[in-house]
């Protein structure tokens, strides 16, 4: 994600990192140059051009703007769901962290079954398996590996390689928490009312992890994709045809301005469409789960050590 000043006038206006611009300028220079043979045909070899009525561009060109604002409107409905998503992530973590610190007890006075150094050691572990849960739900989305990671996590946890040998990590991990809750009511530690709290929480997170999931499992139909590529295309090109005999030596300069704005709209829809990727302007979920990773760490008062420094921006961007 692009974090910058908007206070500059001129710096947003020529600002490239962070734009489209990367990604259509071969196309505008394609599209231009053709509209440059064009117009040399059209003044050199003024019987063999071929005109077109610029009526037909304007109400294609309207259709077309009204085309690409829909699809643009449903790519970022994509985009603020994903942010949505792991804004719950975020206050989930906290409040499941905050319950596992007050919930589980040193000994529960109507058994005390449970000693301090088992409650402490399964508080920390609950905690970790947190942190590495975000992270895991962070390497699936982007279809990254986690087994380094989970390894410098988790690196005590018997259990590792059964998470790391399933095809969904995180899910797995969500399961050990689920039975380190059990194990915390079975020990003693947690009162049988506050049982279902817990499991509210791990819920809730996976439900989370099933709705970004779904974002990135089902993108905008292929063939709509397709139809709005060709059409912003066939327009820009045959738009020379239909300006040469208007704007005469200006035609490529128009071209280029209206091939900017098609091509733009166009790559923008598809670089919002997938939040959970890489690109300039997706979703930071490396910040995000960094933060939240802190967040954890310091309400269950891990030494200063063991609590990581927080992403910062590089050149404007998160990742």
């Amino acid at each position: 994600m692009i974090i910058t000043e908007k206070d500059s006038w001129l710096g947003m206006i020529f600002a490239l990192h962070g734009t489209s611009w990367n990604r259509i300028w071969p196309r505008i220079m394609f599209v231009t140059a053709f509209s440059v043979v064009v117009t040399i045909i059209a003044y050199m070899f003024p019987d063999h051009a071929y005109s077109l009525s610029p009526m037909p561009f304007t109400v294609v060109g309207l259709a077309l703007a009204i085309f690409l604002g829909f699809r643009n409107n449903a790519a970022y409905d994509r985009f603020w769901e994903g942010r949505k998503l792991w804004g719950r992530m975020v206050n989930v973590c906290r409040t499941f962290t905050m319950q596992i610190n007050t919930l589980i007890d040193d000994a529960n006075p109507e058994t005390g079954q449970a000693t301090s150094a088992e409650a402490i050691r399964l508080r920390r572990e609950m905690v970790l398996l947190i942190i590495a849960y975000i992270n895991a739900l962070r390497h699936r989305l982007r279809d990254t590996d986690a087994t380094e990671e989970m390894r410098e996590r988790l690196p005590d946890d018997p259990e590792l390689d059964a998470y790391l040998a399933q095809s969904n990590v995180p899910a797995a991990i969500a399961d050990r928490l689920s039975r380190c809750i059990n194990e915390a009511w079975r020990m003693g530690a947690l009162n049988a009312y506050h049982v279902p709290l817990l499991h509210s929480c791990l819920t809730e997170m996976m439900g989370i992890q099933g709705g970004c999931e779904r974002i990135k499992s089902t993108p905008i139909p292929f063939t709509y994709s397709v139809l709005t590529h060709r059409t912003v295309f066939l327009y820009c090109l045959a738009l020379p045809c239909g300006l040469h005999d208007t704007v005469k030596l200006a035609t490529p300069i128009v071209v280029c301005l209206v091939a900017y704005a098609f091509l733009g709209l166009d790559a923008v829809g598809d670089e919002i469409e997938q939040p959970f990727s890489t690109d300039d302007n997706d979703l930071p979920l490396l910040y995000l789960t960094r933060m939240i990773e802190i967040n954890v760490r310091q309400l269950s008062g891990h030494p200063a050590q063991e609590i990581p420094p927080p992403i910062t921006a590089v050149d404007h961007l998160l990742i």
